[in-house]
């Protein structure tokens, strides 16, 4: 197929979007007129047979085809991410939970701890910290199941005074039959205050920290 002089044929398999991104690369406008100019300035005796002037007007129709279905691809993704952001909002004032160790603890409520067991537990221990990090509580379970298990801790200290509202963090210790430790996943929980837009995520504000919404594994009416 006869082509114009410096100009490679289009690989149909490169994705239009990287061609929008750099500015050095061709577009359908720029191919049009080089199809154009090969025409005009093509040799009278040995003109352009039809097969190959076909397969350059199938080429422009693909690369034009493509271009349509990326711009609509952006525009879609648009309406799904405005739409995301939309629904996040409805998040604030409300319990999520995660993975993590830490919580919110509201004065005169007893809150629940949730964690994860790798295989049955012949004795499970949770310890209650401040934000400062100091050890003020214990709740000793006795054995548990395998699985997700959760733990009503009262919100007293171990001296029996009533903690302030603030955030609180927790770990879990699990041993078997045999004396070994078993692996544990905490879950996280506190009350979304904001909600943040950021490039590519969007994150609730729990606990004064960003969470990413794709981490949020529940979400319940705050009480």
């Amino acid at each position: 197929m006869e082509m114009i002089p410096g100009v490679m044929s289009i690989d149909n398999s490169k994705t239009v979007t990287k061609m929008a991104d750099d500015e050095s690369s061709l577009g359908k406008d720029d191919f049009l007129k080089l199809l154009i100019a090969q025409l005009s300035a093509q040799d009278p005796l040995d003109p352009m047979g039809a097969q190959d002037f076909s397969a350059q007007l199938a080429q422009f129709s693909g690369l034009e085809q493509m271009t349509n279905v990326n711009s609509n691809l952006e525009v879609l993704q648009k309406l799904q991410a405005a739409s995301q952001n939309t629904s996040s909002l409805n998040l604030i004032g409300k319990n999520v939970e995660s993975y993590g160790n830490a919580f919110s603890h509201s004065a005169n409520s007893s809150e629940t701890l949730s964690y994860s067991l790798a295989s049955d537990a012949e004795s499970v221990r949770i310890d209650i910290f401040d934000a400062a990090g100091s050890q003020i509580d214990a709740v000793n379970l006795g054995s548990q199941t395998q699985g997700k298990n959760a733990a009503s801790w009262d919100g007293f200290d171990k001296n029996g005074n009533p903690l302030p509202a603030g955030t609180y963090s927790f770990t879990v210790k699990a041993d078997n039959q045999a004396g070994a430790t078993i692996a544990v996943d905490t879950f996280s929980s506190g009350l979304v205050s904001d909600v943040v837009f950021g490039e590519g995520e969007t994150y609730a504000i729990v606990n004064g920290k960003e969470l990413p919404i794709s981490a949020i594994k529940r979400v319940s009416i705050n009480q």
